[in-house]
């Protein structure tokens, strides 16, 4: 088994793709609603648990159960979302679409770093990708697919882009 692990940075296909969501959507308050709330002041965490809805700017995410992590300025760092699945739903600055959905959703805010894993799929301006686990910088627009197992496969639809015709 200890194969596997060291196969899954062979496995993973890195495509570029402009992924940022839109750009004012981090100055927006975050709003939350959830069954339940712990916050653990000390850790500089927050879990918010059962039917958890959170929206800030044009994001939207459902889950399970959310977790955020504070940075020492008391801004969020580390959002932990699980649910069968969790989802997010953003808008970029052309208002297109970005949905995705997976069973463990992390975002990193210091590193620009969307992870959706477990059954995970990710779709943006009519492109869907499908896998194991999907790694999305937002920072530089890049994208990472794979699976730790060799029998899961990597789906990926590509629509043509309006004006990609070539002219004869």
């Amino acid at each position: 088994m200890k194969t596997v692990r060291f196969l899954l940075p062979l496995l993973l296909v890195a495509l570029p793709l402009a992924v940022a969501a839109r750009s004012d959507d981090s100055k927006k308050p975050i709003e939350v609603e959830a069954d339940s709330l712990e916050v653990r002041e000390q850790e500089n965490i927050s879990i918010y648990e059962g039917n958890v809805k959170l929206k800030q700017g044009s994001l939207e995410i459902s889950s399970d159960r959310l977790v955020i992590r504070f940075s020492q300025t008391r801004e969020p760092d580390l959002m932990e979302m699980t649910g069968a699945p969790a989802r997010f739903r953003q808008l970029d600055d052309d208002n297109r679409e970005m949905l995705g959905r997976a069973r463990q959703i992390n975002y990193t805010e210091s590193r620009s770093l969307l992870e959706l894993s477990d059954d995970a799929y990710f779709s943006h301006a009519g492109d869907t990708i499908e896998g194991d686990l999907i790694r999305i910088n937002t920072g530089d627009n890049t994208i990472q697919a794979g699976s730790s197992d060799s029998s899961e496969r990597v789906k990926m639809l590509i629509q043509p882009r309006q004006g990609s015709e070539s002219t004869e």
